[in-house]
């Protein structure tokens, strides 16, 4: 059973998450190159990627794992830091819900790393992306 003192303390943190999400979401493309207004496809297209990136990086460490065992090389260090974004994010979310220490410091590198994620994927979204390379 969920005890009422942690509710109240997951309530703040879900709220700057939140917050820090649609902010990420909406005005953060403002301040990307080419700084133009997106589009609602844009804006949907975003959604798209954040979502399948949050469900599919296992895939994504698997497929890089594969490119190892068969070439003997990684790909670029950028997209694999980009595919550690996402179990780093929930590693991070796990620890600022339970830890009972340094929990600041875990929140602020959760909000760090969400916004790169979407910085990274509104990069792709606004100047022209093929994420189906291969």
């Amino acid at each position: 059973m969920i005890k009422p003192e942690t509710i109240s303390k997951t309530k703040p943190i879900a709220a700057s998450l939140m917050a820090n999400f649609l902010l990420s979401w909406t005005v953060l493309p403002l301040v990307i190159p080419p700084f133009r207004m997106y589009t609602w496809r844009e804006l949907m297209d975003v959604l798209l990627w954040q979502g399948i990136g949050m469900i599919g990086w296992p895939f994504g460490i698997l497929g890089g794992l594969a490119n190892l065992l068969q070439q003997g090389s990684l790909s670029d260090l950028v997209t694999l830091l980009l595919v550690l974004i996402y179990p780093s994010m929930l590693l991070l979310l796990i620890l600022v819900l339970f830890s009972k220490r340094a929990r600041r410091w875990y929140l602020i590198l959760l909000h760090v790393l969400l916004i790169l994620s979407f910085a990274a994927v509104w990069y792709q979204v606004l100047n022209g992306y093929d994420f189906m390379i291969g």
